[in-house]
């Protein structure tokens, strides 16, 4: 989940959250004291003051998840007409490349993962200059109208940014929809199979 921590002496944290009993950290860090891992932060049980739960879900990259990839491969493919195989196979080249394209994302309630996207280079279209493409974007039926899409769109924009992609694009038959969380139409674009979509773009 997503959490806002105060702590007694004024510092705030905010982030996906992990809560560490005292056993944990005391063989880990010799710290006989639970604590809330925010982010890469551990913060004190002693010191929190207040926590607000801010979203009860949170957008995991593959990379940090590595252990769940067939799961996850899985899951797109259940999803849309894609070969479980080719998810199999661009999971794992992220999980390899870490810092570079393509890279996947789910986003997880509770141990259920109920959303989730990738990007990679070229989202079957013929602008090829239009790269990296946010792809698969889907969130399951029974979790829409919830902000989860736009949640997960703004966590991926700001962590590929952090890895030196400020501008992604995206192809979608959606119009109205990805205007809301600040993504720009910008051009009409040919897809592989001679159809039409419309190209937006999001620089951060």
């Amino acid at each position: 989940m997503l959490v806002r921590a105060r702590c007694v002496d004024g510092a705030v944290f905010t982030g996906p959250a992990q809560w560490y009993p005292s056993e944990h950290m005391r063989d880990e860090f010799g710290e006989d004291d639970e604590a809330l891992k925010i982010g890469d932060t551990y913060v004190y049980g002693s010191i929190i003051e207040e926590i607000e739960v801010l979203r009860r879900e949170v957008c995991i990259p593959v990379r940090d998840w590595i252990e769940a990839k067939e799961e996850i491969a899985r899951w797109f493919a259940g999803r849309w007409s894609v070969p479980l195989e080719a998810y199999r196979e661009s999971i794992s080249e992220c999980i390899r490349l870490e810092d570079s394209v393509p890279q996947w994302y789910v986003v997880v309630r509770g141990s259920r993962i109920i959303g989730g996207c990738g990007v990679i280079e070229n989202d079957f279209h013929e602008r090829k200059d239009l790269t990296p493409n946010v792809c698969a974007v889907y969130v399951d039926e029974e979790y829409r109208n919830e902000g989860i899409a736009g949640f997960m769109l703004g966590f991926v924009c700001e962590d590929m940014a952090r890895l030196g992609y400020g501008t992604l694009y995206l192809l979608t038959d959606h119009e109205g929809f990805y205007e809301r969380y600040g993504w720009e139409y910008l051009c009409q674009a040919r897809c592989d199979d001679g159809t039409l979509s419309r190209m937006y773009v999001h620089k951060e």
